[in-house]
This record gives C-alpha cells, structure tokens and sequence, in this order.
C-alpha cells in the first residue's frame, strides 16, 4: 500500500505541475505574437533642412607635387621612368625578394617568360652570370669583368582617381 505524501514530496508535485502548464503554453505558441511600437509621426522640418556635403574638389595642377615628390617613398625623388636600360642578358629578370639570415645569403628573381630562380651568393645563373654581392635593397651580378646591379622596386601609390566621390541622398529611415 502506498503511504501518504509528504509535504516535501507535495511541493515537488505542485512544482512539477507548474513546469508541465508552462511547457503546455510554450508548446501552443502562447505569447508569441510581438508587440511592435506604433510608427513614429512624419517629421516635415528634418528633411527641409537636410543638406547634401560635398567633398572638396582639387585641380590636377594643385597635386602636381604629390606624384613629383611621393609622400611615402624615404628618399622623396620621383619615380624613375620604366625600361632603363639593363645588360640583355638580364634584362628578362627582376629581382622579386633578397634573405639574409646570417650564412645564407640568397636573391628571389623572377623571370619575365618563366619561372622563379633562387640563387645563393657566389652561385651561378643558367646565363652564366655569377651572384657576387647581396644587400638588404640590391643584388650585384658578374659576368667576363661586366657588372649588373639589380635593385628591389620600390613600390609607389596609383595615381589619384578622376572619379567624382560618391555622394548619399537624405532619405528618412523607416
């Protein structure tokens, strides 16, 4: 037979009771619709007085300097017109990175119609011209008494944009 509940065991079933209606109410989507605030009036001043900036226009004769003398480059002097003239034989190759790490010494050259080259310093090149000297900016190359010095490019910044800037129109938000 079984005894009578206790009062601890009582509350549990109270408890127990709750949680099944609550879990009931859930289940059936009870309380599930939003209360959304009522849209706000139309304000007629805030768009009457809304302005439109523009950004400041330059000529290209007040940024002549920019491109003359670049900002970010360290040495300041222009850039140097492309396709100086370099030794035929090395022509075709560009020096793409230099690693100097204590005992090794090594150039990163790209060629202009295959792959990359690694050449360590005092190695030789298919073409026969010989790594004598690397720094942290340049590789010096030597072939029959003739030397080549080729240098990292620095890169420059583009020339600036001939786009007008964007400009947003002033709509109110929903």
């Amino acid at each position: 037979m079984i005894n009578p509940l206790r009062p601890l065991e009582w509350g549990l079933l109270v408890v127990a009771g709750l949680l099944g209606v609550l879990m009931v109410g859930i289940l059936s989507n009870l309380g599930d619709a939003p209360q959304w605030l009522p849209p706000p009036a139309p304000d007629a001043r805030a768009n009457a007085s809304a302005t439109v900036l523009v950004a400041p226009s330059a000529t290209l004769d007040s940024l002549a300097g920019t491109w003359q003398a670049p900002l970010f480059s360290p040495d300041r002097s222009p850039d140097r017109a492309v396709g100086q003239a370099q030794a035929s034989s090395l022509s075709s190759l560009t020096l793409t990175g230099i690693v100097l790490d204590g005992d090794l010494r090594v150039a990163l050259l790209k060629r202009a119609d295959g792959p990359a080259l690694k050449v360590r310093q005092g190695q030789t090149l298919p073409n026969g011209w010989v790594l004598e000297h690397l720094d942290a900016r340049t590789a010096r190359f030597v072939l029959d008494g003739r030397t080549q010095t080729l240098s990292l490019r620095a890169l420059r910044l583009p020339p600036p944009s001939s786009t007008p800037p964007i400009t947003l129109s002033h709509e109110p938000s929903p």
